[in-house]
């Protein structure tokens, strides 16, 4: 059980840490979406609270997404495979920020994408109440 908390802990760090990092520099790089083909939510994202201030295009949401994602995740990935001491204190934030990330979208923005990323973020934060208590 403790091996297979830890692989997951590891592939998920991985993946959503490059996938924050690769994304969150891509919408920095075009805040129009359109390196991400992601234009059509610029309408959906008009709508959000402070839409005139942080939403205006992609910009915010690239900046956000490196540092609530992209940094912690590979922060986590790294200390979980080096077996560091606070491994399982950077997978817990990580835990957190994901579920927070898609909650957030969850209310404002239903999508099955959101609910299922939440899910992997509860599964995180399970996994590492599960390491930790050991």
């Amino acid at each position: 059980m403790r091996r297979l908390a830890r692989g997951y802990l590891i592939v998920v760090s991985v993946l959503n840490g490059l996938a924050g990092l690769i994304c969150g520099v891509l919408l920095l790089v075009r805040p129009d979406g359109a390196l991400l083909q992601a234009g059509a939510l610029l309408p959906v994202i008009g709508s959000l609270p402070l839409a005139s201030v942080f939403f205006r295009d992609f910009t915010w949401i690239g900046l956000a997404m490196l540092l609530v994602l992209g940094i912690p995740n590979t922060v986590a990935a790294v200390l979980l495979v080096r077996r560091a001491s606070h491994q399982y204190i950077a997978a817990l934030v990580s835990a957190l920020l994901l579920m927070a990330w898609t909650a957030f979208e969850l209310v404002f923005m239903y999508n099955v994408a959101a609910l299922g990323y939440f899910a992997v973020g509860t599964l995180s934060l399970i996994a590492v109440l599960v390491l930790r208590h050991r």
